[in-house]
C-alpha cells in the first residue's frame, strides 16, 4: 500500500500515480504484432495453432456448436440464469434510452438531414482464465442489439479451452449465436482480419488484459474499436463521515480483478485513510483471491489525504478514474464538480459493485485517465452517422460564391471551380 499527502507529493510520485505507473502496453505491442500477422498470414491454421498455444483450445474447433450454445440454459444453475435475466433487463432499460435520431430539416438552400445506421457486424471480446466473465456478454451485446446491430461474434478463451457453460447461457440470453473459443492477441486479429472460421468484423468492444490491448491498438486502422479498457480502477473520496470498512471492500472488489489494478481513496480525514488502510489490511489477509489482490494492493492500493473536498475533486478529475464512489456528507455537491470519470457511483450505498453487474449502467470503462476525453460504452458505439444534402438550383447559385471565396484562400482552385459551374447552370 502507498500513502501521500497530496500538498506534500513530489513530482515523480504525483506523475506515478496519475499515470498509473507500470500498467504499460509498449512490451505488449512487441509480443502482440508477430501474433497478429501470424493470423493475417495464415488464417485458421494459424489462428488453431494458437489457440492450442496460448488458450489450451482441445480439439480442432474454432466456433461453438449452436446447439450447446443454445442448450447451455439447462446446464446453469436457475437462479444464476434468474440474476442474468434480471440484470439484462436492467442493462436494456438503461440502454434504450440512449436515443439518438435521425434528423432532415429545409432553408433556403435546400435539404439537410442525417441517417442513424447500425454497424452490420460486430465482435465482442469477452475476458477468461480466473474468472467467468458472464457480466460483460450482457454489458457488450445488450447495447447492440438495442443500436440495431444484426450480427455479434463473440471470442472468449473460457477456461482450460472451453467455454463456460455461463458464458454460453449469456450468449443465448442476448440472441448470440456465434462463440469463438479463442483469446488474446489471435482473437483480435480474426476478428479484425477474418479467418475461414471468423468472419471479418467492423467494430471489437470489450475489456481485457494487456495483449488485448496492445492488439486493438495494432488493428485500429483496419477496423474499429471502442478504447483500451485496461486493468479495473476505482478512486473514492470520502469525508469523515464514511465508513471505512465499507470503502475498504470496494477497494478490494476491483483489486481482485488484475494484480495491475488500482485502488485510490482521496480524503480530507486522516483518521479515515488509516481506519481505511487498517481494514483494508484485515480483509486482505482473508480474501479468496489471495494471490491476485495481495499483488495488486502492494502499489495499486493508494491513499491520498488532502486539504479539503475540492482539492479532492480536483485531483480526481486529473486522474479521470474508470469507477468514480463518493461517499461524503454532501455527495451531490462534490458530483456536480466532477468533470473526468468513466461511471460515478453517489452515496454510501452505491457500491461500485452494483454498476459492475445490475444498476443497468455500462461496466466497459475507459481506464488508465482515458475517462478524460471518453465515455465508457453505449448505444451510440454501434451507430454510423450518415449526412445527407440536396442543394437545390438556388441554393447552388447563393452557395457558391461562399465556396468560392473560402476555397481560393486555401489555394484550392478545382473546388473553386466545382462550385462556379454549378453557379453557371443555375443562372
Amino acid at each position: 500500500m502507498l500513502s501521500y499527502e497530496f500538498g506534500k507529493m513530489s513530482d515523480a510520485q504525483l506523475k506515478g500515480v496519475m499515470s498509473r505507473a507500470g500498467v504499460d502496453v509498449t512490451d505488449a505491442m512487441v509480443k502482440a504484432e508477430p501474433i497478429i500477422q501470424e493470423v493475417m498470414m495464415g488464417g485458421d491454421k494459424a489462428l488453431l495453432q494458437l489457440a492450442k498455444k496460448f488458450d489450451k483450445l482441445k480439439g480442432n474447433k474454432l466456433a461453438v456448436p449452436e446447439e450447446r450454445i443454445a442448450s447451455a440454459k439447462n446446464r446453469v444453475p436457475k437462479k444464476l440464469m434468474g440474476a442474468l435475466a434480471v440484470s439484462k433487463n436492467r442493462i436494456g432499460a438503461f440502454h434504450e434510452k440512449q436515443d439518438l435520431k435521425p434528423f432532415e430539416y429545409k432553408d433556403e438552400c435546400g435539404l439537410m438531414g442525417q441517417r442513424v445506421i447500425p454497424l452490420r457486424r460486430v465482435g465482442v471480446y469477452v475476458p477468461g482464465g480466473s474468472a467467468d466473465y458472464v457480466s460483460t456478454v450482457l454489458m457488450a451485446c445488450v447495447p447492440a442489439r438495442i443500436a440495431g446491430v444484426h450480427e455479434i461474434a463473440i471470442c472468449t478463451p473460457g477456461r482450460d479451452g472451453e467455454v463456460p457453460d455461463s458464458i454460453l447461457a449469456a450468449a443465448d440470453l442476448c440472441g448470440v449465436r456465434e462463440v469463438h473459443p479463442v483469446g488474446g492477441a489471435q482473437a483480435i486479429a480474426a476478428l479484425a482480419y477474418g479467418t475461414e472460421s471468423i468472419r471479418k468484423v467492423q467494430k471489437i468492444v470489450g475489456p481485457g488484459g494487456a495483449l488485448v490491448s496492445a492488439a486493438k491498438l495494432l488493428v485500429r486502422n483496419d477496423c474499429e474499436i471502442d478504447f483500451l479498457a485496461g486493468p479495473s480502477e476505482i478512486l473514492v473520496i470520502a469525508d469523515q463521515k464514511a465508513s471505512p470498512e465499507m470503502i475498504a471492500a470496494d477497494m478490494l472488489a476491483q483489486l481482485e480483478h488484475d494484480p495491475l489494478a488500482r485502488a485510490v481513496l482521496v480524503s480530507d480525514s486522516k483518521h479515515l485513510i488509516a481506519d481505511t488502510m487498517f481494514a483494508l489490511k484485515k480483509m486482505l489477509e482473508k480474501a479468496d483471491r489471495n494471490e491476485v489482490v495481495n499483488v495488486a494492493a502492494e502499489d495499486g492500493a493508494i491513499f491520498v489525504q488532502v486539504r479539503n473536498l475540492r482539492e479532492a475533486t480536483d485531483f480526481s478529475n486529473s486522474y479521470a478514474p474508470e469507477h468514480l464512489l463518493i461517499d461524503t456528507y454532501e455527495p451531490w455537491k462534490v458530483f456536480a464538480r466532477i468533470e473526468n470519470a468513466g461511471s460515478v457511483f453517489v452515496g454510501r450505498y452505491s457500491s461500485v459493485v452494483f454498476g459492475d453487474y445490475c444498476t443497468g449502467t455500462n461496466h466497459i470503462l475507459p481506464t488508465k485517465g482515458a475517462a478524460s476525453m471518453k465515455s465508457g460504452l453505449t448505444v451510440y458505439d454501434f451507430l454510423k452517422i450518415i449526412p445527407y444534402q440536396s442543394v437545390t438550383q438556388e441554393g447552388a447559385h447563393e452557395l457558391s460564391d461562399i465556396v468560392e471565396v473560402i476555397a481560393k484562400a486555401e489555394g484550392l482552385d478545382a473546388h473553386a471551380n466545382a462550385a462556379k459551374m454549378r453557379r453557371r447552370k443555375s443562372g
